[in-house]
């Protein structure tokens, strides 16, 4: 080998080095908060299973860990590199039958309970489909196929659930849950009460738009065809039900005759898991019609005084439009959660029109999802050495979906886990991790 060819493959090999290490991490900007946020997280769970409680400093959930909390705890952690950390959460519920109630995982557990003991016994699709999601992504985070075969397991019991019957409103729908077991009256029913519409008669957009990114995670992965027909009709649920041609935006779902209140959360799954290209099959220009329906009806600014004193004005979404919420009798609040949510919409968006050279559209949504995270930086809560988040920016206030929000003091941990994966750039109801 001669000496100038060796000169040039040093350079080549440097200049290659170089602009490799060039490249910024994935929100390695936020890097900072990033770190405060997984060590609240940390500072939080429980020692002996690792479990993340849901609701810090309300007493009536002490020690519960939300089936749902938990699985988005992992996907954060997923995002983060902490994959041993994930692996113990999922692991938990993986291989734990104690937490297996109807053929799905339970609502709620004790996370100072290594057995499992069941907080709350109900068992909801979303929970589920999430819980699968997390275990999904670990799978393509490690290549270990047990989370695969987790996930596998996960939506096999949503297919269990979806709707057959062609003759039915909710053909190829998934609903909240299954049917009630024979001991408890008002098991699987709204507010247990035997009154209300149970589990199986309840189908709600989000566990809809839950349970497509499920199958067409796993679709894409293994292409294995009852996953690609069971999405197809969910999107066929989702045009003939949640679609609101008037308003241009998805309705909360359908009980017994459609349900068509706002609920802010499923247009920013809807854009995540579905992009441009699927929406527009519903109504052609249909992604940025919702987006600008939530920002007119569900965007708002309030003054949310910090446990030190200090007064922040802060922009974000609410659980609802504003007009239910004055319905309420309450004002406007704002969700870190259901925010951060959007956030990743905006980034879902902004990818979506890069790919179509779109770069002004490219450059507006990435602009406001960058306001939207300096808001909610604004909003994050110093906590021992870490950095958390209120559920909401109202306290034991109707948030409008059959629930209020936890009481004063209190510091939730799914705003957090979204601040994490929002930060990160990390979306997981798309098959493949946003990149620059």
């Amino acid at each position: 080998m001669s000496a100038k060819f060796k000169f040039s493959l040093v350079i080549t090999t440097l200049l290659f080095l170089f602009s490799f290490q060039a490249q910024p991490l994935q929100g390695a900007e936020y890097q900072q908060q990033v770190e405060k946020f997984l060590r609240w997280i940390s500072e939080n769970s429980d020692s002996q299973t690792g479990l993340p409680y849901s609701h810090v400093g309300d007493e009536r959930f002490e020690k519960w860990t939300i089936t749902y909390d938990a699985a988005v705890v992992s996907l954060a952690y997923i995002a983060a590199g902490r994959i041993q950390r994930a692996k113990r959460i999922i692991d938990f519920y993986r291989n734990n039958e104690n937490v297996w109630r109807l053929g799905g995982l339970i609502g709620a557990v004790d996370a100072s309970n290594p057995a499992g003991a069941g907080e709350s016994w109900l068992v909801w699709s979303g929970e589920n489909l999430w819980m699968g999601i997390a275990s999904f992504h670990l799978y393509k985070a490690t290549g270990q196929k047990e989370y695969l075969e987790f996930a596998k397991r996960l939506a096999d019991f949503a297919l269990s659930l979806q709707n057959e019957d062609k003759t039915n409103i909710n053909y190829g729908g998934i609903p909240l849950g299954p049917r009630s077991g024979p001991n408890v009256v008002g098991d699987q029913h709204l507010n247990y009460d035997v009154n209300q519409p149970g589990f199986e008669e309840v189908f709600a957009t989000e566990h809809n738009i839950d349970a497509y990114a499920l199958f067409n995670l796993l679709y894409q992965e293994t292409k294995e065809i009852k996953l690609k027909e069971a999405k197809e009709k969910i999107l066929l649920w989702l045009k003939r039900m949640a679609y609101n041609p008037r308003e241009h935006r998805f309705n909360r779902g359908c009980r017994r005759e459609v349900d068509t209140a706002v609920a802010t959360d499923v247009h920013s799954w809807g854009i995540s898991a579905l992009g441009i290209d699927v929406l527009d099959k519903i109504e052609l220009g249909l992604t940025e019609r919702m987006i600008k329906f939530v920002e007119e009806n569900c965007q708002v600014n309030v003054v949310y005084v910090k446990p030190n004193g200090k007064k922040v004005i802060i922009e974000g979404v609410d659980f609802v439009d504003q007009k239910t919420a004055k319905g309420l009798g309450r004002g406007p609040m704002v969700s870190p959660e259901w925010t951060f949510q959007l956030i990743n919409a905006y980034k879902r968006l902004s990818n979506d029109f890069a790919k179509r050279g779109e770069q002004e559209k490219t450059n507006r949504y990435n602009q406001k999802r960058l306001r939207l995270i300096e808001n909610m930086l604004s909003l994050a809560i110093e906590d021992g050495s870490g950095l958390a988040y209120p559920y909401a920016t109202l306290a034991d206030a109707p948030i409008g979906h059959g629930y209020n929000t936890p009481a004063n003091g209190n510091l939730s941990t799914i705003g957090v886990a979204y601040a994490i994966l929002s930060l990160l750039k990390y979306d997981p109801l798309v098959f493949k991790e946003f990149s620059e």
